[in-house]
């Protein structure tokens, strides 16, 4: 009988002991746990040196510093691990509450390690042109775009800068992308008597006396709204029974010198009140005529998606630096310049679209014979379906006309 008690006794001892053990961890754990909020400015995915895990260490700017935080998944080699169920993997833009801990590896290395993410704001992304009717986005075939600039140029800079400027914005897009994608703009010389219109040229045009398309034989002028700096007009597949359904085949862009001074580093010949920069104007162009289209709807734009597959949100509600600071944003401060370098969303977009693993290995022009580069089992180019797109202006100018708004 004396054993009972002393076995009752030893067993309350050890009890007592777990549950103390599992408090002092609970309790240790509750200490080091780390509470980070703020938005995500960079993030880095890797393998561990045995392979066997993808490791994401993403850096979250807070009010009192950046904090490196270290989440099991993400994607690396075009290989991707996520466990389920588990947090979002944290990308550059997202809004993020983070709870970690800091542990060691066995080295000795001190990481921290996330516990859970709660997603605050998604990151907002790029946004494509298009879809066709079949649902596909706008895309080029080649490894390259040609581009043409009107020899008549613009009045409205001093002598022939214009043409310097053409080629530091084509030159913004190719530089900007290099290390991830394989497209390349080309501008071919200087051409006279150009006009806007699908002949297979991808034509600059400057508009200095009339901000129309000219009348033709069977169709009258066709003027943009005077709010637009500039704009650009794509023809392009819409066929959903061709492989080359989406693919661009002629796009053109025009410039508004009447409306807006057109200028370069602040000076102008113009006499409009608003002074559109030719860089920042036409480096947004350039986006369009290579498939981008703007991160956030004006009224009346219909419901898209970004390239993360979010809601693109109204213009009116976007208040994301990413949205505000890309080159593709719709809208321009009179005068303003730094549109003309590329944000990281744009660079990622090209880089999407075009990537250097894609590489299609060739430069070639547009011809008519089947619609891209070379003889196919397509059928003739005329007998495609094809869509012209414009891209119109998006918001009216404020009367004092300090903005303008871009295609």
């Amino acid at each position: 009988m004396r054993d009972v008690p002393r076995l009752y006794v030893t067993l309350c001892v050890l009890v007592g002991a777990a549950v103390l053990h599992l408090g002092h961890s609970g309790h240790a754990s509750a200490q080091a746990t780390m509470a980070v909020e703020g938005e995500v400015i960079a993030a880095t995915s890797r393998w561990t040196s045995d392979g066997s895990r993808i490791v994401t260490e993403a850096t979250v700017r807070t009010p009192d510093g950046d904090v490196t935080v270290s989440q099991l998944g993400g994607s690396v080699d075009g290989l991707a691990m996520r466990t389920f169920p588990g947090p979002a993997i944290m990308m550059p833009g997202m809004r993020v509450a983070v709870t970690a801990h800091p542990a060691l590896d066995l080295a000795q290395r001190t990481h921290v390690v996330v516990d859970g993410v709660r997603v605050l704001a998604e990151a907002p992304g790029f946004v494509r042109t298009g879809p066709t009717a079949s649902g596909k986005y706008l895309y080029w075939e080649s490894g390259c775009v040609y581009v043409t600039v009107d020899a008549e140029g613009t009045k409205e800079i001093a002598g022939e800068n214009e043409f310097p400027i053409v080629d530091s914005a084509i030159a913004a897009w190719n530089d900007g992308t290099r290390g991830c994608s394989y497209m390349n703009l080309v501008r071919d010389p200087k051409l006279e008597s150009l006009e806007v219109g699908r002949d297979n040229v991808n034509l600059i045009k400057f508009r200095d006396l009339s901000w129309c398309r000219p009348a033709i034989g069977d169709d009258p002028a066709r003027c943009y709204s005077p709010f637009a700096a500039g704009l650009t007009t794509a023809v392009f597949v819409d066929d959903s029974s061709s492989k080359r359904d989406g693919a661009i085949v002629d796009a053109d862009i025009e410039l508004n010198g009447v409306d807006f001074a057109i200028s370069a580093g602040g000076q102008t010949l113009g006499t409009a009140d608003c002074k559109s920069d030719l860089a920042n104007t036409l480096t947004h162009e350039l986006g369009h005529l290579l498939g981008l289209e703007h991160p956030c709807r004006a009224a009346g734009d219909p419901p898209r998606t970004d390239g993360a597959g979010n809601t693109v949100p109204s213009c009116g509600s976007a208040n994301d630096p990413v949205i505000l600071e890309a080159t593709m944003f719709n809208f321009q401060e009179c005068g303003e310049t730094k549109k003309a370098t590329l944000s990281a969303d744009d660079t990622a977009a090209i880089c999407a679209i075009y990537p250097t693993d894609d590489d299609p290995g060739t430069c070639d022009r547009v011809t008519d014979e089947a619609g891209c580069c070379s003889a196919s089992e397509e059928p003739p180019f005329p007998a495609l379906a094809l869509t012209g797109l414009t891209f119109a202006v998006l918001a009216m100018r404020r009367r004092s006309r300090k903005n303008s708004a871009r295609g």
